[in-house]
């Protein structure tokens, strides 16, 4: 099974080969993703795709749990802070992130 990080190169050197994936993967990101991994996206979860331009780049920084919270992180949320994708027992993401 492929860790987040391996599915997002996969992803990415895919998109930088095939241009019909990428622009599939850019105009309907969820839907892309379901149908290159074989697992359904949980409902609500929104993917955003950003392209890069010669003169930006973009560092994207993981969701940080408010420290205010007296709440106990979820598994889900730990395994993000381990860098880990955790799957449900069906295959489904269970990790809002790609």
């Amino acid at each position: 099974m492929e860790d987040r990080k391996q599915l997002e190169s996969r992803i990415v050197e895919k998109a930088m080969k095939d241009e019909t994936f990428r622009k599939q993967l850019i105009e309907k990101p969820n839907e892309t993703l379901e149908m290159e991994t074989g697992r359904k996206l949980p409902s609500g979860l929104n993917i955003h795709i950003l392209e890069e331009k010669p003169d930006e780049v973009y560092l994207v920084l993981p969701f940080l749990h408010s420290k205010e919270s007296s709440e106990e992180l979820t598994d889900a949320e730990l395994s993000l802070v381990a860098g880990g994708v955790p799957m449900g027992s069906a295959g489904d993401w269970s990790c809002p992130c790609v």
